[in-house]
């Protein structure tokens, strides 16, 4: 009889452990992204007036920023001799270090994409940098998956021109303030280049000391296959950046970090995006996606191709997903 009772409060205390469990795993799933949100992860508040003027010079003539064209574009960098698909080469007599392919993810930011290519077209051939500017964007009805994005440019620029040996994946809005800012890559680990943001009152502490992987980072060839390129499950705005992070440190020692002086970025003022509101649970189960989520796995299709001598557009359609 003592062996029953035994057993059966064993029992009984398995299942009250069960059903504990069961219901914490229930309501993280329905509340995660209360609690998720508070986790103080960035202690500086976003100050949206900070985007509004830009602290450096664009161009020399009176142009309105606000109402800039495509053929403005054209006209003011007309000088710079672009090579057709939006690239450029140093004159042969200058030793060059790296073919580097701009990889920017891009839907419904068009004042933000014409001040882009002005500006970086500008600071690039100042550089002296063999380089490309690649924007990939989603069909009108598809949720935007930016790391899926990446992937996909990744490998169609490198379908293009097959050459290329660093990638920078470059958001639409951000722009480097500091000449010295080199964009090349770091021979031996992923690199951060954007450390310190204007609208975030360029601050280095707390998640931006060490954890920021947005925004602006670039890989050699090796390295992105290493890590198996981004995962292609973040719809909407979500925490890919982290992820990355993450699959960066599970195969190299460090992640190389631009000076905050040096990598100061100025962010262009743009439309807030809809949160995805699974996003904590897609980063919770992040690591065993590793290996199957990625490059090796991204499915999409060009649907259409645009080249001009300020860029190569690829429009993609993929799988999509709606929450």
């Amino acid at each position: 009889m003592r062996f029953f009772r035994l057993r059966r409060r064993r029992l009984q205390l398995l299942f009250y452990l069960t059903t504990g469990v069961n219901i914490l795993i229930v309501l993280a799933v329905l509340y995660h992204e209360k609690i998720f949100n508070t986790i103080d992860i960035i202690q500086i508040p976003i100050n949206d007036e900070l985007c509004r003027f830009i602290p450096f010079n664009i161009t020399s003539k009176s142009l309105n920023l606000k109402n800039l064209t495509i053929n403005q574009v054209e006209s003011e960098l007309r000088h710079l001799s672009l090579h057709y698909g939006g690239k450029w080469s140093p004159k042969a007599e200058i030793p060059r270090k790296s073919k580097v392919a701009i990889i920017v993810p891009y839907r419904d930011r068009i004042k933000n994409f014409h001040i882009f290519l002005l500006y970086m077209h500008k600071y690039l051939t100042n550089q002296n940098i063999d380089y490309g500017i690649y924007i990939v964007e989603p069909l009108k009805h598809l949720t935007f998956n930016r790391a899926l994005l990446l992937n996909a440019g990744y490998l169609e620029a490198l379908r293009d021109d097959p050459t290329w040996d660093c990638f920078i994946f470059h958001d639409v809005d951000m722009l480097p303030e500091n000449k010295l800012n080199i964009y090349e890559c770091d021979a031996e680990v992923p690199k951060q280049m954007a450390v310190a943001i204007n609208t975030y009152s360029y601050s280095t502490d707390g998640y931006f000391k060490e954890k920021y992987f947005g925004g602006i980072n670039a890989f050699t060839r090796e390295q992105f296959k290493k890590i198996n390129g981004f995962s292609n499950s973040y719809y909407g705005w979500g925490i890919e950046d982290d992820d990355a992070r993450n699959r960066v440190l599970e195969h190299f020692p460090r992640i190389a970090r631009q000076k905050p002086d040096i990598g100061r970025y100025f962010a262009n003022c743009h439309e807030k995006q809809e949160k995805n509101p699974y996003r904590f649970m897609l980063y919770m189960t992040a690591a065993s996606r590793m290996k199957v989520d990625g490059l090796n796995s991204v499915m999409y299709k060009v649907v259409k191709k645009e080249r001009n001598n300020l860029f190569t557009r690829f429009y993609v359609k993929y799988k999509n997903v709606k929450y």
